[in-house]
């Protein structure tokens, strides 16, 4: 079924527009053509969407990103239609609109588009330009009620007080003239008391020395005073900031009016004081009207007054006002003996007294002589919002659902028969089918769990006929244990009948008689298959090499803590291993098939019995959802004649979800969110109006086949493609709007902003796809063009997504700019300070002075990388191999070099040429980024975001500034260090900082490579050295064991044994060796044994050094010197635990413990 808007419910309005883009020279206040024509509204279409239709059939000169529909109704202009809506959503807008012929729809520029252009204007005139138009901004807020509340709402306050400090007395007087029609409007006047620098100027402007200045912000004042209690603070708070930024008291200014004597104007003074009273009336509480009152008794308050009361002829109205200060002063002080004020001329509430818990209250600075006046505190009105609670009445209905084509009815799915055979979708047939699929499945099911209950009986009687059979089974299932848990996990009902618990027992018995068997088999030699299978199973099962089982004792040992990358998952408890998935045996669902057997035949799944089927509480045949058993609230509060459905009075649109069925949940879930969820309640009327199905919006399969190749195509096939490719990248249409109007990040990133440059429509495309939706709108819009039509409905779309991508980017733009500079700064320092740098310079000049015969001051630095290239004649070295020799023995606190000019590798990679250019491009971009603000800030655009972007552009434009500094200041540094090293200025000039740089780390990086290098050959010579000194050397030879004795016992030794002939370890044999070889045969086998460890010469050298080791102490006379210890009674611990402690020691012991 496809809902598809009619495309006949078409209303028509006369259409008109206004010539209204610079408000301020507009000639006529009346739309135009006079004789409108008309238009077809397409009522469920946006009207964004028919705007560029009207605006072409009008001829109208507004842009469509500018224009707006404003309703004309009975010679006035109403309200302004919502361009995102359609005409139905708008009905209470449009209203009576047909009923007179000079009704209308009236295109008109942008409340926005029109503020900013006012704005514009009067900051950028001058001379007669901006007195006409100051002029005439009274007339246009007369004129437009709408424009005031967009003009006080973007800043179009802060453009008046910015031209009326500058101004002259005449211009000052029409922006007073302006800013009072504004205060005339609520939205005005709201937006006043929220704008404190317009409070600030028009005080400032009382003094003023033009009198009509004076007196029109002194009637502001009045007029802003009375409105509002709280408006008394905010002008107090005005005076105050005022006044301390010019360094005078405050109210200084009026005071100072009042003081005026002799030009006195009696009109102003009324005024001012006028003005003093509503002021201090509205303050609330007493220490805010005493810290004012005071302030006014400081300037001489007291003495104004009584010089106006004692001047005859002062106007009647100032006494009363001067009276009025004064009773209202004595007043508060309760000290009015009885005085009787005016009518209306005192607080109708009681001003709040602060408890101080003395007798002693505060009165003004006039009626008292010890309370000095405090200072003024800046009290900030409270305003209490008092709720009236109301109760939310809910509606008795609750939330509906959709009900299938087939209904559940003991056990079976039976089919909804249409009454007749019009208004059946495809959709609505595959449901049928997809029911009697499972309605054969049920049967089958049913059919497969009697002939399972039959074949096991049939088995168990047979058993020795059918032995092989059950081999097989035992097979299938690998070991006698598998089968008996499966069997024995099978849960019993205690409502089971008889019939069924014997058929358990016996098949209980089965397993003792299948064990028997095959016990049986195996001692007769027969080869079960299931042995088999384990035997292959153990066979494929590949060895586990030692890594494996390695990582294997890691994971069983593993106690460190679930911390990654500074993310915490320590949360993750032993309870997560378990797998929701894994197999559980049988549970509430329909468990699955077994795997085939070996003649490729499927067995049907098994099904448990009806009585374990009433043991899980699940009812026979009710294996998929009927319905909710507890429905989610109750629609219309009972379901039509008891069957699973609910009752409507009209058919409806239905949902073609999947049902979340109770027979496929685990049993180890438990509870779900469906059964957790509050009930809803809706209205179901207007959910059956709104849903109604109606079988004109039911297309026929054969018009769904012919609309579905039919769609509205405008762009060529190229173009259409590009799109819809980038279209995979980015999120849905709906969502890219919004994304782009708040500059959501998160939504789209940096490349999907780049596509959408690249996507962005053009005009004439835009006006194809209107034209042909207008004039096909039965059909759907191709991907590519409705794409392109929700784009073309941003305003200044490529205006917003360059400065969103220039805000995404410039902190990778600044970052790349500064940390080659920081590097190159870096680097400078480095080498200016460091001293292997130093001395390979230093040895390298000596050299090459001595090899040219000829003393220079100093060679090019370019040359370090020629050192390399040079070698000796001998030997085939490279200088720099020399170099390396003499800089390690002249200098052996030198490094590498390498590794201390890090800095300098680093910016060796980058291109100062590009970074340069890429500084001026990142400032050209800031600049056009603030003419496309101006443009966003014209139409629709979010105080928020705009001043968001705002400081972000005042932000950039202080740090691009910077990077400019930083980067003049530091190619300055880089060229003075290359002087520094003796370069010439052309050289200088030509130099590219990147180029240097490589050079120098280039050459660095081949000294550390050959420092490495002689390093490791001189390691290799002391190495040889110190092996050549003790190589084959006795520890005998050392000094310790040479001593005289040993030396003289070793001679006489050697004399008898050649005396003798005994013959030494390298003589075979020698004189009288038939004595020894006797000798050696009368000797016991233990003592043989003993003396067969040591046979050869390095044993009899051992042996002898043992005794020279433990003859008496050598010639030591005294005893040896030891350092002694911090403790210098210290004695052994033997004697320590022997002798027991001294008296001393006791006392000192006990003098320690008495300190603790």
């Amino acid at each position: 079924m496809i809902v598809k808007m009619e495309p006949d419910e078409l209303i028509t309005f006369r259409v008109q527009y206004l010539l209204d883009s610079d408000p301020l020279s507009a000639t006529t206040a009346f739309p135009i053509p006079v004789r409108a024509p008309t238009y077809a509204f397409t009522t469920t279409m946006p009207l964004a969407t028919q705007l560029g239709t009207i605006l072409r059939l009008l001829n109208a000169p507004q842009s469509i990103d500018d224009a707006a529909i404003q309703v004309y109704k009975d010679g006035d202009y109403g309200a302004y239609l919502d361009l995102e809506s359609s005409l139905a959503e708008q009905t209470e807008e449009i209203e009576g609109l047909q009923a007179s012929r000079k009704n209308s729809l009236v295109i008109r520029t942008q409340l926005s588009v029109r503020v900013h252009a006012i704005i514009e204007k009067l900051l950028s005139s001058e001379g007669s330009d901006l007195r006409r138009a100051l002029f005439s901004l009274k007339q246009v807020f007369q004129e437009d009620k709408d424009l005031v509340h967009a003009f006080v709402a973007l800043g179009g306050l802060n453009c008046l007080v910015r031209v009326g400090n500058c101004a002259d007395q005449n211009y000052q007087n029409y922006i007073l003239r302006a800013l009072g029609q504004v205060m005339l409007y609520v939205d005005g006047m709201n937006g006043v008391m929220k704008h404190q620098p317009t409070m600030e100027w028009l005080y400032s402007l009382i003094a003023s020395n033009y009198r009509s200045v004076v007196k029109t912000a002194l009637k502001l004042l009045l007029v802003f005073v009375e409105y509002a209690e709280s408006n008394c603070y905010v002008l107090v708070s005005a005076i105050h900031a005022v006044d301390s930024a010019q360094g005078t008291a405050p109210w200084a200014n009026i005071m100072r009016l009042l003081k005026d004597y002799d030009n006195a104007d009696a009109e102003l003074v009324i005024y001012a004081t006028s003005l003093i009273n509503k002021t201090l009336a509205g303050l609330t509480d007493q220490d805010s009207f005493y810290d004012e009152s005071d302030l006014l008794e400081q300037q001489g308050m007291e003495t104004v007054i009584q010089r106006y009361m004692s001047k005859p002829g002062t106007d009647l109205d100032l006494l009363d006002q001067l009276q009025l200060y004064e009773a209202v002063l004595k007043f508060e002080d309760g000290e009015s003996d009885g005085q009787r004020l005016p009518q209306n001329s005192m607080r109708k509430t009681q001003r709040h007294r602060p408890g101080t818990g003395t007798t002693e209250r505060r009165k003004s600075r006039r009626h008292s002589t010890d309370n000095s006046p405090a200072s003024l505190s800046k009290v900030l009105p409270t305003t209490v919002l008092r709720m009236t609670p109301t109760q939310a009445t809910l509606d008795e209905d609750d939330s509906s659902g959709s009900t299938n084509s087939t209904e559940f009815s003991g056990g079976l799915f039976q089919e909804k028969k249409p009454r007749d055979g019009a208004g059946v979708t495809p959709g609505l047939r595959r449901r049928r089918e997809r029911a009697e699929r499972h309605k054969s499945f049920l049967k089958e099911q049913e059919e497969a769990a009697a002939n399972g209950i039959f074949a096991a009986r049939e088995l168990r009687e047979n058993y020795d006929l059918e032995n092989k059979d059950m081999l097989l089974q035992l097979k299938r299932d690998h070991t006698v244990k598998d089968l008996t848990q499966k069997l024995s996990n099978l849960p019993s009902s205690p409502t089971q009948d008889p019939g069924n618990r014997s058929i358990c027992g016996d098949m209980s018995g089965l397993i003792s008689k299948a064990k028997e068997g095959l016990a049986k088999s195996k001692s007769k030699g027969e080869i079960s298959r299931s042995s088999s299978v384990d035997q292959e199973l153990k066979k494929a099962e590949p060895k586990k090499s030692e890594n494996e089982l390695h990582w294997e004792e890691l994971v069983r040992s593993m106690t460190r803590p679930l911390n990654l990358c500074d993310l915490d998952f320590t949360d993750l408890h032993s309870d997560d291993e378990k797998d929701v998935l894994a197999p559980r045996g049988l549970g509430v669902g329909i468990p699955p098939p077994p795997p085939p057997l070996a003649g490729g035949m499927v067995m049907p799944p098994p099904m448990m019995p009806p009585n374990l089927l009433l043991s899980y509480g699940v009812v026979p045949g009710s294996l998929t959802n009927s319905v909710n058993s507890s429905l989610n609230g109750s629609v219309n509060g009972e379901l039509a004649n008891g069957n699973n459905t609910i009752k409507k009075n009209k058919k409806t649109v239905k949902l073609f979800w999947k049902e979340v069925r109770e027979d496929m949940i685990p049993q180890v879930v438990g509870k779900t969110i469906w059964d957790e969820l509050p009930n809803a309640n809706v209205d179901t009327q207007k959910l059956e109006h709104l849903f109604e199905s109606r079988a004109k919006d039911l297309m026929t399969k054969k018009q769904q086949e012919l609309n579905k190749s039919k769609e509205v195509i405008v762009l060529d096939h190229k173009r259409s493609n590009a799109i819809n490719i980038a279209m995979t990248k980015l999120p849905p249409p709906r969502a890219i709007k919004t994304a782009i109007l708040k500059m959501d990040a998160t939504v789209v990133t940096r490349e999907g902003i780049d596509k959408l440059l690249n996507m962005l429509p053009s005009d004439e495309e835009r006006g194809k796809i209107l034209e042909a939706q207008l004039s096909n709108p039965e059909l759907p819009l191709g991907s590519a063009e409705q794409f392109l039509l929700t784009l073309a409905s941003i305003s200044e779309l490529g205006a917003r997504l360059k400065l969103w991508a220039f805000r995404l980017d410039f902190d990778n733009c600044e970052k790349e700019i500064a940390e080659p500079l920081m590097d190159l700064k870096q680097g400078i320092e480095i080498l200016r300070q460091n001293r292997t740098f130093r001395c390979i310079l230093s040895t390298l000049l000596s050299v090459g002075i001595f090899l040219n015969g000829a003393p220079v001051k100093g060679f090019q630095i370019e040359y370090l990388s020629k050192v390399p290239e040079v070698k000796d004649t001998v030997h085939k070295h490279s200088l720099l191999h020399h170099l390396c020799h003499m800089v390690m023995e002249s200098c052996s606190d030198t490094s590498d070099l390498y590794s201390e000019i890090g800095p300098i590798t680093r910016a060796s990679k980058a291109d100062f040429t590009d970074l340069a250019h890429n500084l001026n491009q990142l400032e050209a971009e800031c600049k056009a980024s603030w003419d496309r603000l101006k443009l966003i800030a014209k139409h629709d655009c979010a105080p928020q975001l705009k001043q968001k972007l705002v400081d972000f552009l005042a932000d950039c434009a202080e740090r691009i500034i910077i990077l400019q500094i930083v980067h003049r200041r530091v190619m300055n540094r880089y060229r003075k260090f290359l002087l520094w090293l003796g370069m010439p200025q052309h050289s200088v000039a030509e130099s590219r900082p990147n180029e240097f740089c490589r050079n120098l780390s280039e050459f660095a990086l081949e000294y550390r490579t050959t420092r490495e290098r002689v390093q490791q050959q001189l390691e290799k010579k002391a190495n040889h050295r110190e092996r050549n000194k003790t190589r084959g050397k006795l520890i005998i030879d050392m000094a310790k064991f040479k001593t005289k004795e040993t030396t003289k016992e070793d001679v006489a030794d050697a004399e008898l044994k050649q005396l003798l002939g005994t013959p030494s370890a390298d003589q075979a044999d020698g004189t009288l060796t038939w004595r020894r070889r006797r000798a050696e045969q009368l000797r016991s086998p233990i003592a043989r044994q003993s003396e067969e460890q040591f046979t050869d010469g390095d044993d009899e050298i051992l042996e002898s050094l043992v005794k020279t080791a433990t003859k008496a102490s050598g010639t030591r006379t005294t005893p040896r010197e030891r350092k002694r210890t911090r403790h210098a009674d210290r004695k052994s611990l033997r004697r320590t635990l022997k002798n027991g402690l001294t008296d001393e020691e006791k006392q000192h012991v006990a003098a320690l413990i008495q300190t603790y």
